[in-house]
Formats: C-alpha cells, sequence, structure tokens
C-alpha cells in the first residue's frame, strides 16, 4: 500500500486523499487480476483444443518440410553417399529440413541407452599450451599512463 501511494505521490505531485487511493489501488489490481485471468483461460482453451485434436488422432505442430513419402527416399539417398545440400537442392527444400529428416543417421547423433551409465568424466584440466612451456602471464605496464595530452 505504502509503495502505491508513494508512487502515485511521485507521479507529476498528485495528492490524494486516502479514499481517492484506495479506488485508485483496487483498480490496479483488478486490472491485474483480470489480465491474470485472461492468461489463464486461453491457457485452458488451448489445452483443450489440444486433447480434442489429440482425440481425433491428429498431432500438433508444424507439417514437416519434406513430406512422409519422400523421407524414406531422402534417407537411402543420405545412406548412399549423397550430400544434405545435394539432397536439399533436389527436393526444393532447405538443409535443416534435410537433417530434421536424416536426424537419427547423423555421425553426431548417439542414441542414449537407459541401461548403459554416463561415462565418468575425469576431473583433470588440460591445459591449451604444451606441457613443456609455461602457461602466458600477464604483467601490468612497466610505467604508469599519464591521461593528459
Amino acid at each position: 500500500m505504502q509503495y502505491a501511494r508513494r508512487f502515485l505521490y511521485q507521479s507529476g505531485g498528485v495528492r490524494l486523499t486516502p479514499g481517492e487511493l484506495l479506488s485508485t489501488v483496487k483498480f490496479m489490481v483488478q486490472t491485474l487480476a483480470a489480465g491474470e485471468f485472461q492468461r489463464e483461460l486461453q491457457r485452458e482453451l488451448i489445452y483443450d483444443g489440444l486433447r480434442a485434436a489429440e482425440a481425433k488422432g491428429r498431432k500438433g505442430g508444424r507439417r514437416p518440410a519434406v513430406p512422409a513419402a519422400k523421407t524414406e527416399s531422402v534417407r537411402t539417398s543420405y545412406l548412399e553417399g549423397r550430400s544434405i545440400a545435394a539432397l536439399a537442392r533436389d527436393h526444393g527444400v532447405s538443409r535443416g529440413a534435410i537433417r530434421t529428416a536424416v536426424a537419427d543417421l547423423l555421425p553426431e547423433h548417439t542414441a542414449a541407452d537407459p541401461v548403459t551409465p554416463a561415462p565418468e568424466l575425469s576431473s583433470t584440466c588440460r591445459a591449451r599450451w604444451p606441457a613443456s612451456s609455461a602457461p602466458p602471464s600477464w604483467s601490468p605496464p612497466s610505467a604508469p599512463r599519464s591521461t593528459r595530452a
């Protein structure tokens, strides 16, 4: 309450009576509550729509750029050695769309096996310079710099 009073007093030098201040604060709180109610209602409507689409057997989201009919031919061409850029040119889509279609075939993709534990990470620090030489050091300037020209 005191923050609202201070804000209202400081904004333009307007002096309010306690009754006017109380009604102004009530208006501010009601406005914030209405916005929160509207967001909550919108969230419920979105979830209802997603559940209805799921009940119909539809999936939300954007359609893939590479249709399901072409995905298999893209995957086989990629496995035969065609580049991602060449496949994108041939099918008229972006390279990102081709990468999405062949995501599990890419070399950096590794499937996580839930049975196998994660490897232990070593806690040693690897230096960026050869072990035989000393690390680069910083030394302050020998004389103080003058700011005058």
